[in-house]
């Protein structure tokens, strides 16, 4: 394949605070927006981008279940909202656990049509929901999910891989799917918790009580903290090449 002749646009969605953004900046010059519901993680990255001058990262505040929850709307959304081209590569790393399973191929495929450029590369990434070794974040999550609300994780991405494939609206693209394992550990314990929350979907998923709070951080103590044990996720990931 040969190189583009172009400089290259991205979208992140769900983008948080984004860590990689300066990564992603570097390498799509044509324009890097960070989109996301959360208007304080924004703020974060707004300073970061003011302070070191990068006039090419652009923010944008949306609810994607109602930005692009149809073709029509992302295009839209795209034109007046965004105000940019179709992307070359549009990101949803780490976000789609906010919404139904049943609605993920719908954003999906209104983001390939309307948003992706002609030729262009969606990237999903997700904690694994088929990981079961014991202390892995997937086990962490379902251990105390099923525990306080008798309920587990069910958002496989490859699940959703194997409905694009026969999704007539893809028909073409090139869907390839892979799994990896990261690791975490930091030499703090206030940011090691913020890690075990965000898996634990706290508080936006389950809305847990003080005793139950306290008996997840005694457990984290006990069996990760002092021993020192790094957390370890196995991560899905799906890639969608749009065909030229």
């Amino acid at each position: 394949m040969s190189p583009p002749d172009r400089d290259l646009a991205a979208l992140s969605i769900g983008s948080g605070d984004e860590p990689q953004y300066r990564l992603l900046d570097a390498t799509f010059r044509d324009g890097l927006c960070l989109y996301d519901i959360d208007e304080q993680a924004l703020a974060v990255v707004r300073s970061r981008i003011e302070r070191q001058m990068l006039e090419s990262v652009s923010l944008c505040t949306g609810d994607y279940t109602r930005d692009f929850c149809d073709p029509q709307t992302a295009a839209k959304t795209l034109q007046h909202k965004i105000a940019h081209d179709p992307f070359d590569l549009v990101t949803l790393h780490h976000c789609l656990y906010y919404c139904d399973v049943a609605d993920w191929p719908g954003y999906i495929e209104a983001i390939y049509r309307s948003v992706l450029a002609p030729s262009g590369a969606m990237h999903l990434a997700m904690m694994s929901t088929r990981e079961n070794r014991k202390g892995t974040t997937t086990w962490l999550y379902n251990h105390f999910a099923a525990k306080f609300f008798d309920a587990k994780t069910d958002n496989d991405l490859l699940i959703l891989r194997d409905t694009l494939i026969g999704h007539p609206s893809f028909k073409g693209a090139d869907i390839s799917s892979e799994t990896h394992e990261v690791h975490f550990w930091v030499d703090n314990f206030e940011r090691y918790m913020s890690v075990v929350w965000m898996i634990l979907l706290y508080p936006d998923g389950h809305r847990y009580d003080i005793d139950q709070r306290v008996e997840i951080i005694e457990f984290i103590i006990e069996h990760f903290w002092r021993p020192q044990r790094p957390l370890v996720q196995s991560q899905d990931y799906l890639t969608v090449f749009k065909p030229g």
